[in-house]
C-alpha cells in the first residue's frame, strides 16, 4: 500500500497511473453511509493497480452483466481519508 498515491483525478500504484472517479455513498438505501468507490474512468484498472489494491468486480458473463473495476473504502481504510477529503 505504501506505492499508492492518489489526486482527485488519478490513482497510481507501481508505475501503472489511471485516471478515477471519487463517490460517496449511499447509492441506495442498503450502502453503507460511509462508503466511497474510486472507479476508473475507464473499465478496468491497470494490473500494477490491482496487485497494489484490493480491487472489486462483480461482473457476471453468465448473465452479460458487465461491472467496472472499483475500489471499496470504510473508515479504517488507509487511503479513506484522502479519498473522503478529495471526493
Amino acid at each position: 500500500m505504501k506505492n499508492v498515491k492518489l489526486s482527485k483525478t488519478f490513482i497510481s500504484a507501481n508505475g501503472a497511473k489511471a485516471g478515477i472517479r471519487i463517490d460517496c455513498g449511499p447509492w441506495v438505501s442498503t450502502a453503507r453511509q460511509d462508503m466511497i468507490k474510486i472507479r476508473p474512468k475507464k473499465s478496468y484498472f491497470p494490473k500494477e493497480i490491482r496487485e497494489a489494491v484490493s480491487v472489486t468486480n462483480n461482473s457476471d458473463m453468465t448473465t452479460d452483466y458487465f461491472e467496472a473495476d472499483s475500489i471499496v473504502l470504510l473508515p479504517g481504510h488507509p487511503l479513506y481519508e484522502t479519498a473522503k477529503a478529495l471526493a
